[in-house]
């Protein structure tokens, strides 16, 4: 039994970076344990497989190299672009089944808009606490909150003063494993205002709880994100475009467009385009 795995990357700068997915879409015949081999022979840090649902257009599920996750933009996002480009999609509003709930994507001429949960605002951490468990330099961490934030993955989200800042942190996946299973947070999102093109903000993210060391471009943490600037910063916009992937040469762009109704913030819009590497006719999922 072989099936067709397509290669692409979500969330590029133009035709370049971006993070890469797996995507099959012909799932009939393969079962869970064989996803998880394909996600680990594949070696992206995601691959999504696309399944019938009862409750929804479609079923999306996530495995990393290591364990199957709930959910994951940049995913999805390559799914349904891919969907598109192979004018599979004959509609401009689809339901997605996923472990975190049903979810709406939305397809567009340029990009596809994924729905995420409203913001949750959780645990706070303290800034000397964060700096010693980390092991970096609690002085070029920005004065606002560090919290746990969430849009349906619970992560960290932390600032620092600059672009070079930013640039230089190393942390060891030891101590951010355990910063984040200290506040049930997947990993942490480490952000500075100064950035390379003149964007919303500039952003890592550090993920290896879920086998990730550091990933190019987190469409769940982008969400979060821009709830977070929108409450602390005090930004009037509800449109934000971010850069991630600089630091590991996958420059990656994330749009994020925010509703509120009586400064609560209603919904949350992640979008982004996709580029294919290749396309494997004949992967052999057991092989």
């Amino acid at each position: 039994m072989s099936l067709t795995l397509y290669r692409v990357s979500a969330f590029p700068k133009g035709n370049h970076g971006g993070n890469e997915a797996g995507v099959v879409l012909d799932t009939e015949a393969i079962n869970e344990s064989q996803m998880l081999k394909i996600a680990r022979r594949v070696n992206y840090s995601e691959t999504a497989f696309l399944l019938p649902s009862d409750v929804a257009d479609y079923q999306l599920r996530y495995f990393s190299p290591t364990v199957e996750v709930p959910l994951c933009g940049h995913a999805t996002i390559a799914t349904f672009n891919l969907m598109r480009n192979l004018d599979l999609l004959k509609k401009e509003h689809y339901t997605i089944e996923t472990k975190e709930g049903i979810l709406d994507v939305f397809i567009l001429p340029d990009r596809v808009n994924m729905q995420m949960k409203k913001p949750k605002y959780l645990d706070i951490i303290d800034k000397q606490t964060v700096a010693k468990k980390l092991g970096i330099d609690k002085n070029i961490i920005l004065d606002m909150p560090i919290q746990v934030v969430s849009t349906g993955i619970k992560e960290i989200f932390m600032g620092v003063k600059t672009l070079k800042d930013l640039q230089n942190i190393q942390i060891s996946s030891k101590n951010v494993t355990a910063l984040a299973k200290s506040v049930g947070a997947q990993g942490i999102y480490i952000y500075t205002l100064e950035t390379v093109e003149n964007n919303s903000a500039h952003g890592r993210n550090f993920i290896p709880l879920v086998g990730i060391e550091e990933e190019s471009a987190t469409g769940t943490a982008s969400g979060a994100l821009a709830c977070y600037l929108n409450k602390y910063h005090n930004q009037d916009t509800l449109n934000y475009e971010f850069e991630q992937g600089y630091t590991m040469y996958k420059p990656s762009r994330i749009t994020v467009e925010l509703k509120k109704e009586d400064d609560n913030i209603t919904a949350v819009y992640v979008g982004g385009t996709m580029r294919l590497i290749d396309k494997i006719v004949g992967f052999m999922p057991d092989a």
